[in-house]
């Protein structure tokens, strides 16, 4: 059963156990300094405690006149960093040159599911020239099965002392498991709170009272509660 949040940026969003189709974005503009000074972007995800990262993707927007100049990192609340970008056209294959790709401007999402490596783009025509969707330098699959809750960080550096740049938006969307699917509460325990929630949630037909996942409630969700319960969790 998989659970769909949003993240909510330089603030919070209080994310329900329920399936949500609202995206949450930081649109405050953020400089980017010349000559390798980070800044770091934060972005709070509030969810429940047993909720595993499945999988996750980041959507960037930024001005720059020179992206061969970006470095980008995403750092999970559990310390894992992955590279995003890492100066694309650095080193030099012989284009463009040996500064890196001159092109202007991100707008695109970093994912697995893509198909052309980040780096592997460059224009000194096209504006954005790192659009759609691309793959990281790393892949952000480090993330999976980690804790999703808590604060996660952007971290973007210019590693020149020529050009600069800006930050316009970031929205970090990530898709959850429950790891212990009956511990409704999410506190670890496996008790009669949990069985009450069940109860409540099953009532009011709350999707996270759906243990068969077909849309039903009825005699099915409740055995499968009962068995995942009398099973308990890792």
């Amino acid at each position: 059963m998989n659970h769909f949040r949003s993240i909510a940026a330089v603030g919070m969003c209080m994310i329900a156990t329920t399936a949500v189709a609202t995206d949450f974005c930081t649109n405050q503009t953020t400089p980017i300094p010349d000559n390798a000074s980070v800044i770091s972007i934060p972005l709070i995800f509030v969810g429940q405690a047993n909720e595993l990262v499945d999988t996750i993707n980041i959507d960037l927007l930024m001005s720059h006149d020179w992206v061969g100049d970006l470095v980008i990192q995403l750092r999970s609340p559990s310390g894992t960093t992955i590279t995003l970008l890492d100066r694309p056209g650095i080193p030099s294959a012989g284009f463009p040159g040996p500064f890196g790709c001159g092109g202007r401007d991100l707008d695109c999402t970093f994912t697995d599911q893509a198909l052309t490596p980040a780096e592997s783009i460059c224009s000194t025509t096209a504006v954005p020239v790192i659009t759609g969707e691309v793959i990281p330098s790393m892949p952000m699959s480090a993330f999976i099965g980690e804790p999703a809750s808590g604060l996660w960080h952007l971290l973007v550096s210019d590693e020149s002392s020529y050009d600069s740049g800006t930050v316009h938006e970031v929205c970090l969307s990530i898709t959850t498991n429950i790891a212990c699917l009956p511990d409704l509460n999410a506190d670890g325990v496996l008790d009669f709170f949990d069985i009450s929630a069940f109860l409540t949630a099953f009532s009011n037909q709350d999707p996270i009272a759906d243990f068969s996942d077909d849309g039903i409630y009825d005699f099915f969700d409740v055995s499968a509660f009962l068995s995942a319960f009398t099973s308990g969790c890792p």
